[in-house]
């Protein structure tokens, strides 16, 4: 779409991808590169995007919680000592904020574009709580990749592509390469999940995996999903009914908010004219 991404700035998208997932130093140096460009494509496409609607002005309280969030996450304990980690890497802290405002931004997009289009049913929902209370049910810990493809190829390929580089670098650091939710900032970690929350077919591919493993891709209405099985725990659910109402309710807004997301961002980047030279 006119704008350019030159050899300059995939190289500092290397440095920062590496700096902020230090495992991806285990993968040769073609798959980085590749993990690069795709990075700078999808933050390119996304703030052409939201630039066409409002200027990208950064939430600074949003912002320190996000860089908070990164730095705790790969073992630093405060934002003096990261500044210094970034700057040892030969990245500037000022384009770290800036990427994750463009990310801030396009979830400001989303919420804004479809807000009105989420459906809660919260009666079904509060009917099916009704089902779980006072039960033993299963409560799992999982994290996500959820990832768009064109056709058959190029599923094959990605799922392919993913799979390798979870066997190099693990799950987390895969999910935040290569995930289009808002998860990935997290290594997909989507928390502790009542299994009577998920659908039937997300459901089956679990019972067939044991903790630890990850399930087939299963295609949804929001994308293609794989999921780790981090965790189960038994419980017997004797719960507040208005507080576990009020969790199960913000989870499907949530569900359905990476659902408009993602396919909103594969529709953009299928119209989008993409040249390498």
């Amino acid at each position: 779409n006119e704008e350019i991404i030159t050899n300059l700035d995939v190289d500092f998208e290397k440095k920062y991808l590496v700096s902020l997932n230090p495992n991806l130093k285990k993968l040769d140096e073609n798959r980085i590169t590749e993990y690069a460009k795709d990075s700078l494509i999808n933050e390119r496409i996304k703030k052409i995007e939201i630039e066409k609607r409002f200027e990208i002005v950064p939430n600074e309280a949003l912002l320190s919680k996000v860089i908070g969030d990164i730095y705790s996450g790969i073992g630093i304990s405060s934002l003096i000592d990261f500044e210094k980690y970034l700057l040892q890497n030969n990245v500037d802290i000022a384009r770290v904020k800036e990427k994750i405002s463009i990310e801030i931004a396009w979830n400001d997009l989303i919420v804004k574009t479809f807000a009105n289009e989420i459906e809660i049913d919260e009666n079904a929902i509060s009917k099916r709580l009704e089902k779980i209370k006072d039960q033993e049910i299963d409560n799992l810990l999982l994290s996500e990749i959820i990832f768009t493809v064109n056709d058959k190829k190029e599923f094959e390929l990605k799922s392919n592509a993913i799979k390798e580089s979870i066997n190099k670098i693990g799950f987390e650091e895969t999910a935040r390469v290569y995930s289009l939710s808002d998860s990935k900032k997290s290594g997909g970690n989507l928390g502790w999940i009542y299994k009577n929350q998920l659908s039937k077919e997300i459901k089956d591919e679990l019972n067939d995996i044991n903790i630890g493993d990850i399930t087939k891709p299963i295609v949804t209405s929001g994308g293609i999903l794989i999921l780790k099985l981090n965790d189960i725990k038994i419980e017997k659910v004797e719960i507040d009914k208005d507080a576990q109402l009020k969790k199960m309710i913000e989870f499907e807004r949530e569900r359905q908010f990476t659902t408009f997301s993602t396919l909103y961002y594969k529709r953009i980047y299928n119209s989008a004219v993409i040249n390498e030279k």
